[in-house]
Order: C-alpha cells, then sequence, then structure tokens
C-alpha cells in the first residue's frame, strides 16, 4: 500500500473514532471539513456539533508545519485556490465588521479562534470551542452553513489575537470546507 493511502486509511480510522466519541451528543446539528494544503494535499479533518452555548470543534490535522499556527473561520465556503493562497475564502466571518482578536477590547470578529500548536511530527489532536458563531445561526450568531458557506483557514504564523487585520497570521497554509453532516 503507499504511503498517502495508508495516510488516508489512518486519517478516516481516526475520524471515525471522533465520530463515534459524540455518538452520545444527542440530535446537535453537526457539521465537518476536510483540509487541504497548498498543493491540494489532505491534511486533516474536523467535527463541528452545535452545541447549546457554541460550536464544539475536533480537529485532527497533519502535514503542518511545526509550531503555533493562527486557524480562522472565513466566510466563503470554497477552497477552489490553493495555488494562490486560498484567497476566494474571503474574510473573516465578521457580520457585524467587528476589530479582529481574541484581546481587542474592540473585537472579536466572528471568526476568531485559539491559536493551534503543532507537534514536531505535523499533527494536532484539539478540540476548540466557539461562542461566536453558529452552524445555522442559532441566537442570533452568525451561520457557518449559510447561503454561501464558510472555511477554516490556518495560517503561516501565529495568531496575536490584536493586529489588524488578522493578527500578523501571514499566508494562508491549508483550508477546509465545514459542510453538513446528514
Amino acid at each position: 500500500m503507499k504511503k498517502n493511502n495508508v495516510k488516508t486509511c489512518l486519517v478516516a480510522a481516526a475520524c471515525l473514532i471522533s465520530i463515534a466519541a459524540y455518538a452520545n451528543v444527542g440530535d446537535h446539528p453537526r457539521a465537518s471539513a476536510s483540509f487541504i494544503d497548498r498543493d491540494g494535499i489532505e491534511v486533516g479533518e474536523a467535527l463541528l456539533i452545535e452545541g447549546p452555548h457554541g460550536v464544539l470543534i475536533d480537529l485532527d490535522l497533519y502535514g503542518l508545519p511545526p509550531g503555533r499556527r493562527a486557524i480562522h473561520i472565513h466566510s466563503i465556503g470554497t477552497c477552489e485556490d490553493p495555488a494562490e493562497g486560498f484567497v476566494a475564502s474571503g474574510g473573516h466571518l465578521n457580520p457585524e465588521g467587528r476589530k479582529h482578536g481574541l484581546m481587542n477590547p474592540d473585537g472579536p470578529d466572528n471568526g476568531d479562534l485559539p491559536n493551534l500548536i503543532v507537534r514536531d511530527d505535523g499533527t494536532v489532536q484539539v478540540e476548540l470551542f466557539t461562542h461566536l458563531a453558529s452552524l445555522h445561526g442559532a441566537d442570533g450568531r452568525p451561520a457557518m452553513l449559510d447561503y454561501d458557506g464558510a472555511t477554516f483557514v490556518i495560517h503561516q504564523h501565529r495568531d496575536d489575537h490584536f493586529s489588524q487585520p488578522i493578527g500578523g497570521a501571514g499566508p494562508r497554509i491549508a483550508c477546509g470546507v465545514i459542510r453538513p453532516v446528514e
């Protein structure tokens, strides 16, 4: 079996295990995202579960450069332009035009998330939570699954959670379109 096929099988197994781990969370709405890098190669998955106060995001990523990396929710559901740096995904999910940054007194915007820490082997396994967005617009929070969708975008650098417009996060290195799970 080729190395990429083995990696794909391992990722699929990890995703099934993740989904099984959340089998008892009831009938909460769910979504998922498959990430690709700038070469169009798959680099992981996310499972999103809408709860009463926000969205739980379970990330299982691999093949990323080690170190701290910014991750944000972007406002357009496409990763169709990896060679151009995923610019088609637009800016952050931010319909109210708030300032960027979890530590900004005039923020945060709805797409802001904590930084990821990529291990030396290029992997990330983490659960994040956001009360700033919703899958379908619950409690007036912006919807990720609206008419033009949304994406996760991973950046080359860490987010300082204050600087405008993206916290010094730099170029976009990976992208995942958020899609409903039926």
